[in-house]
């Protein structure tokens, strides 16, 4: 069976990891707000709340993270950079002038101009052939096409009949064989064909399967951003990476002379304590209560912000094994959730915004966004919860859990270790479904966003239930890769492993439509159909929170996969 796999959105994972600045060099260990200085001098250390990267290659899960995306943003370039509003600008550094669409008789060509100066950090110019070896990397994960199956994401990539020089090198002519509507989103970390490239699609895959281990750091050094990640200044074992101005960047220059990334794992202890000290002078951590308001009493010393993104917080059931393999145990179990009262306990604490989120492809203050979910999932529900078990069998024991054929009702919901605010969304369950005759448990599983080597990731399939995010973009059709029908062993980041017909055809009409209504009404209609089989289950538009130092200036936050660092060139230090 040919295997398919489509783009990929970013896991928000989160460890534990420890401080250790003094390895980080470039001053001494206090000064992670800033060194005094003119442009170009002086440094930042950014507090990593995610998970130490194990490879920096993004198109592959090993470097699917949201702390590889936050190194690379500034790093490996592409045509369009999403804003804070989430809109959509050409990247006037790349490129020579905004990016051409052309939909005469129903096709679809887009042309590049590249920017006369933009070249790699070895000296190398950027070209034609970087954007023709980007697509022929990313377009086919079937062997048999030479493709590599190692890849997250096809989407996109894969409707291009062609990348082709065109009145010169520096002039990209890309053309579809089927239109493609989020055309915008592709490119978006250039890869260096003159290091990379192998006319054995064999010798290829092997290059894209491996990647670039952090301790190997990306290839030939390389970058063509105003940053630069240089294997010797990568300490895996200190967990920190020193991002240092690409010599050869031919925009305006970095304001810093370092950004030095330190991971600091998820503990709000530690971000506050390296907020307060100075030790940090950026942090992003997960929002909590506590962690919010200890930091904005650090103010006017501290500046801090929080908002709603493009991310959402979800339950995922594995729908291969157990009870939850059954329909009706995935209504009963949604059925008993009180969700408004998960958003009160958790990221209601620190924000009057916050709202149940009732929809998986759009957000709640997206204009698309719409209400897709039935009555019955709205509100708790506990008496239907269980009158849906008993219609299937299940009969309620003497304690308190429903039981068949031998199996007690209990589900195990596993999440990502040491977060504070994923565990309290777990422990408002537990009473919510106990209520309804479900015994449920939390678990910390460090190994959730490993590989399939490990029997409990959710790769592995290894779990019942998990609560985790999903960040996004506002090109929605990377979802796809979520919701589709796994295919034989190609799961692609459908890690419930459900899916139908109907939605994957929905899909396919998705990714083709021009017109931007017509695009959000199918994106509903998929979601609706989503409730139907009931394999996740959104919770809350997951708000992000940068706090940072008042001596840095142009810190803003980008609560799309651009991230926190989507504009680090521009801060300085006072």
């Amino acid at each position: 069976m040919k295997s398919r796999k489509r783009g990929a959105a970013l896991l928000a994972t989160g460890i534990a990891g420890a401080m250790v600045l003094s390895a980080c060099g470039g001053g001494s260990s206090d000064s992670g707000g800033g060194e005094s200085g003119s442009s170009g001098e002086g440094r930042v250390v950014f507090g990593e709340s995610t998970d130490f990267p194990e490879n920096l290659f993004p198109y592959i899960a090993a470097g699917n993270a949201t702390s590889v995306a936050n190194l690379l943003i500034r790093v490996l370039p592409g045509p369009y950079v999403v804003e804070p509003d989430f809109s959509v600008k050409w990247d006037e550094d790349l490129l020579a002038s905004e990016p051409e669409l052309d939909t005469a008789n129903g096709g679809q060509v887009n042309t590049y101009v590249i920017n006369p100066d933009a070249v790699w950090s070895d000296g190398t110019p950027i070209t034609a052939e970087d954007f023709e070896f980007t697509w022929r990397a990313n377009r086919s994960s079937d062997p048999a096409d030479g493709g590599c199956a190692s890849l997250l994401g096809t989407t996109g990539y894969e409707q291009i009949a062609s990348v082709e020089a065109g009145e010169d090198d520096k002039t990209v002519t890309v053309t579809y064989e089927t239109p493609f509507s989020d055309w915008q989103s592709l490119f978006g970390n250039l890869l260096p064909a003159h290091l990379m490239d192998n006319e054995d699609p064999v010798a290829l895959c092997d290059t894209i399967t491996n990647g670039w281990p952090i301790a190997d750091g990306i290839v030939g050094d390389i970058s063509a951003g105003p940053w630069q990640i240089k294997k010797e200044n990568i300490d895996v074992g200190g967990q920190i990476v020193v991002l240092t101005p690409n010599p050869e960047w031919w925009g305006e220059p970095t304001g810093l002379a370092q950004l030095v990334v330190q991971n600091i794992g998820n503990d709000p202890t530690t971000a506050v304590q390296g907020i307060q000290s100075g030790e940090l002078g950026v942090i992003y951590p997960q929002p909590q209560l506590d962690l919010v308001g200890q930091i904005e009493g650090l103010e006017p010393n501290v500046s801090s912000d929080v908002t709603f993104g493009l991310s959402f917080e979800h339950l995922d059931f594995n729908t291969t094994y157990g009870p939850l393999s059954e329909l009706a145990v995935r209504q009963a179990f949604t059925m008993a959730l009180d969700r408004q009262e998960i958003v009160d306990q958790t990221v209601g604490q620190f924000s009057s915004d916050a709202e149940v989120l009732q929809n998986r492809i759009y957000f709640n203050n997206q204009p698309q966004y719409q209400d897709t979910a039935p009555d019955e999932y709205k509100t708790q529900n506990t008496e239907l919860a269980k009158q849906t078990l008993e219609g299937a069998g299940w009969t309620l024991g003497a304690d308190g859990v429903y039981a068949k054929n031998g199996q007690r009702l209990t589900v195990q919901i596993d999440t990502t270790a040491n977060n504070p605010l994923r565990q309290t969304t777990i422990e408002v369950m537990i009473p919510q479904l106990a209520e309804a005759g479900i015994e449920a448990t939390f678990n910390a599983n460090p190994d959730i966003f490993a590989g399939a080597d490990k029997p409990t990731s959710l790769e592995a399939g290894g779990f019942q239930a998990a609560v985790f995010a999903w960040v996004g973009s506002p090109f929605r059709g990377a979802t796809q890769s979520i919701y589709e029908q796994p295919q034989g062993d190609a799961i692609g980041q459908n890690y419930s492993r459900q899916g139908t017909q109907e939605i994957d055809d929905l899909f396919a009409q998705f990714q083709v439509e021009p017109d931007p209504d017509a695009q959000a009404e199918l994106g509903n209609q998929i979601d609706a159909l989503l409730w139907g089989q009931v394999a996740t289950v959104p919770l809350y538009q997951k708000p992000t929170f940068i706090a940072y130092q008042s001596s840095i200036s142009n810190v803003e936050d980008n609560s799309t996969q651009a991230g926190p660092l989507w504009n680090s060139e521009t801060w300085t230090v006072q």
